[in-house]
């Protein structure tokens, strides 16, 4: 994503027409959504631990003997498998889980956005190549792909095929 648009990866096809283009951009059951879509538990064991420390749950080490982060981490994830499977209301787990959706995810900004475009015209246009707001969204996707073409090269490509 950028300030002009956004990617939607999917393993299927996602048919849009005006007839479902709001529903697409519909902010009920966002918390859900979101929590489906990525991995939050993950992002959420990694905020943990801060919480942890921070809650005197994990003890760091003295002054000059600091244990390893993979330590701190290792500590921080067994005590919230505990928490999440005994005490799934625990406090220190849901500050977890709400920094994650307000500082990570900005689920209020993401929900203000959905209402917004919910609230907007949405103009529906299938462009048979790249456009320009859409060129800088491909190319930071292809960083991601594994290839052995360097990305400077299938720009200059994707370039040459615009130009064209």
């Amino acid at each position: 994503m950028n300030d002009y648009g956004f990617e939607l990866l999917s393993d299927q096809p996602i048919p849009v027409d005006d007839t479902n283009v709001h529903e697409l951009f519909s902010p009920e059951n966002l918390l859900a959504d979101i929590q489906r879509s990525v991995n939050a538990t993950e992002m959420a064991k990694r905020k943990f631990r801060d919480i942890s420390v921070i809650g005197g749950l994990i003890f760091q080490g003295y002054p000059g003997e600091y244990k390893k982060a993979r330590h701190l981490q290792s500590s921080a994830g067994l005590l919230f498998n505990v928490f999440a499977e005994y005490d799934a209301n625990n406090l220190l787990l849901r500050q977890a889980y709400n920094e994650v959706m307000e500082q990570q995810m900005e689920e209020a900004r993401l929900r203000s956005m959905l209402v917004r475009i919910q609230k907007s015209k949405i103009i529906l246009s299938f462009p048979e190549r790249l456009t320009p707001f859409c060129f800088p969204i491909k190319v930071d996707s292809m960083r991601e792909n594994l290839t052995s073409e360097k990305l400077e090269d299938r720009i200059k490509k994707m370039q040459q095929q615009l130009e064209k």
